[in-house]
């Protein structure tokens, strides 16, 4: 057999990728996901971000676990398992509207998505180190990426559409029966060789080491906290705009259309930013304007009552406030030293994931008094957390 024949099948994994990100790309809940949880899981406001909140930690806590299984199993198994626990995550969802049910979905979900962030990077890089072309991994990620937003922009009027004409409920269990196909799929794949690790130590080394590294980098520090803190403000928007649609009148097929919208927007300023930030000499002034847009834009939202001022300014949050972590992106790179690079990267995902756990409840509180608040108080907090910034122009050269 020729060596070329031998490779064929670990570049093969490659297209089998994409086909991947499209799959797991498809969401048919997510533009009608406050309809859902509300009308047919009949729960509450608080509770989704009750829900939201546990999610967020359990993905945290299973982190060491998930690495370990994967490490035991072996890559290919272990995106196996994934597909198939996300699977499962969305038929309990769809069972029967009751929060235990909802909670074991949220604990499979969790641990599908710990279980595919913590491996399928690495399965890529395996398969691409066969033919010596694991410096693509960043352009194919890219692709990945861009895939998987394609198909969460196309698949949203679809959700809409089936709430519409099925039920809301049949959303979910369209989703399981797409998810199924994408764990057929990762049977499909062809594992390479890896040499595996001890992820407990690993995990534990990295958390001990972030920490040393933002403590003794002053700079460092002071712009984790400035991305940090706003972008986990905009980061609510997700969570709040279908309340704030709903109690305008908006029906699904339309939220739908909104959120492919949402979608769209992120990807065309994903682009844009990058572009806007070279024209600016001074990214620190770039940095207040984009904060000032997205505190301007909450603020209306909570003052203004009206569908189309609303829409508008959603997008101008999805523009100008998604794409806002790519500012800092140089910025802290050039702080941190390539060999500690990943280790501070992730242990500032960390304290993200540590503060949207915390927040989650509070949004959810306030959401169940006056989600227009909401809106309200989210614009002030980044209001003034641009106003008190530490950030110099310095920092962000």
């Amino acid at each position: 057999m020729s060596s070329d024949n031998q490779l064929n099948p670990y570049k093969r994994n490659i297209f089998k990728v994409y086909v991947l990100a499209f799959i797991f790309g498809i969401h048919t809940v997510r533009g009608v996901y406050y309809p859902y949880m509300i009308e047919w899981g009949g729960i509450s406001f608080f509770e989704i971000m009750i829900l939201q909140s546990y999610f967020t930690l359990m993905i945290f806590l299973l982190e060491i676990p998930s690495g370990a299984i994967a490490d035991y199993l072996g890559r290919k198994k272990a995106i196996i398992l994934a597909a198939l626990t996300v699977s499962l995550a969305a038929f309990f969802y769809s069972i029967y509207p009751l929060f235990l049910l909802f909670v074991i979905a949220e604990t499979l979900w969790a641990f599908s998505s710990a279980l595919f962030s913590g491996t399928f990077e690495a399965f890529v890089f395996s398969s691409l180190k066969i033919y010596g072309e694991e410096k693509k991994l960043p352009q194919i990620l890219a692709r990945f990426n861009t895939i998987n937003l394609v198909a969460l922009t196309l698949s949203a009027p679809l959700g809409a559409l089936i709430a519409s004409l099925i039920s809301l409920q049949f959303t979910m269990t369209t989703l399981g029966f797409i998810y199924l196909i994408g764990f057929l799929l990762a049977f499909w794949f062809k594992e390479a060789p890896f040499k595996t690790e001890q992820q407990t130590e690993k995990y534990i080394d990295i958390i001990k080491e972030g920490f040393r590294e933002l403590r003794r980098n002053k700079i460092l520090r002071i712009l984790m906290l400035d991305r940090l803190f706003i972008n986990v403000f905009i980061a609510f928007l997700f969570w709040i705009y279908q309340p704030y649609l709903t109690s305008l009148g908006v029906n699904l097929f339309w939220m739908g259309i909104i959120n492919s919208l949402m979608n769209i927007t992120n990807m065309f300023f994903t682009l844009l930013i990058p572009k806007m930030m070279a024209l600016y000499k001074n990214k620190l002034r770039f940095l207040i304007m984009v904060d000032l847009i997205n505190a301007i834009a909450y603020i209306l939202i909570g003052i203004f009552i009206n569908v189309i001022i609303g829409i508008i300014m959603i997008l101008m949050i999805v523009a100008f406030g998604y794409p806002r972590f790519l500012i800092y992106t140089n910025a802290i790179n050039n702080q941190i030293a390539s060999e500690n690079r990943a280790t501070v990267l992730s242990t500032i995902n960390m304290f993200s994931s540590i503060l949207r756990a915390i927040m989650y409840p509070i949004i959810g509180v306030l959401g169940e008094i006056n989600v227009y608040a909401v809106f309200l108080i989210t614009g002030l907090m980044i209001l003034l957390f641009t106003v008190t910034s530490r950030v110099k122009k310095e920092y962000l050269e």
